[in-house]
């Protein structure tokens, strides 16, 4: 059943033209009928239900021929966060910034996790703060406190294991790898971290792409454009000489 509308639309409408692609209204005031045909939206045959910012079902609509569609709903739908700026009346799908990161690495969910022993400790830094000897301060990245007493002497004893399904989207990754004098996380906070000689090594779909051996309070490391492309899995290992707490930070992703 066809349900009408008719009435005063005010404000601002933002939609996806399904017959020639997106349509970005400008602000405006006008008497319109909008019909409301209960429209459904498949991709790739599945159906999604569109939704707003709170998670209730936004229903698509019909005004003077044109479809429209929640942006929010096709841009979740696609795998892209959509920000609105009110101050230039902008919506941006994907990222906001070219220079901005496609992603960072700890925001991705990591499908392999292992520990030698079981006696590591992995700690996700999202919302903390890092600060290692030179003072330098990262927000962002992964934090690993490993439990361990004893030497590594090859990159077989390897002591923590974690991959990531990177699916060939990516192309470049950049990070930093650094011994944290304290960190402050919403889970723990500690100001006197150990800090033993680590190596680090990065493989794409194993093959080693780069390694950092021998990070150590006073000697960091950081690594540009280290190409990822057509990398379906990204695996780090870390392999320390006793017990230590390491943090691999600022890991962007650019497609």
């Amino acid at each position: 059943m066809v349900k009408r509308l008719q009435g005063l639309v005010i404000g601002l409408i933002i939609g996806t033209l399904l017959t020639s692609g997106i349509v970005f209204g400008e602000q405006f005031t006008k008497n319109a009928e909008l019909f409301f045909n209960n429209i459904k939206i498949y991709i790739d045959g599945a159906e999604i239900v569109p939704k707003d910012a709170n998670g209730n079902k936004v229903e698509p609509f019909t005004m003077n021929g044109t479809t429209y569609l929640p942006v929010r709903a096709i841009s979740n739908a696609f795998g892209k966060d959509v920000e609105w700026d009110g101050t230039t009346q902008s919506v941006y799908i994907g990222k906001k910034d070219k220079i901005k990161p496609d992603a960072y690495l700890h925001n991705l969910d990591y499908n392999d996790y292992k520990e030698s022993d079981n006696r590591s400790n992995l700690t996700i830094v999202k919302n903390g703060i890092i600060t290692d000897y030179d003072n330098k301060i990262y927000t962002n990245g992964l934090l690993f406190n490993i439990n361990y007493w004893g030497e590594i002497v090859n990159e077989e004893d390897t002591k923590v294991l974690i991959s990531y399904p990177l699916n060939s989207q990516y192309l470049v990754l950049n990070g930093n790898i650094v011994i944290p004098k304290k960190y402050t996380t919403s889970i723990e906070s500690e100001d006197k971290c150990s800090n033993a000689q680590t190596n680090v090594y990065i493989y794409g779909d194993n093959k080693l792409l780069y390694k950092a051996i021998g990070v150590t309070q006073s000697k960091a490391f950081n690594f540009n454009n280290l190409d990822v492309s057509g990398v379906n899995q990204l695996t780090i290992k870390i392999a320390p000489k006793s017990h230590t707490d390491i943090a691999l930070t600022d890991l962007a992703l650019y497609k």
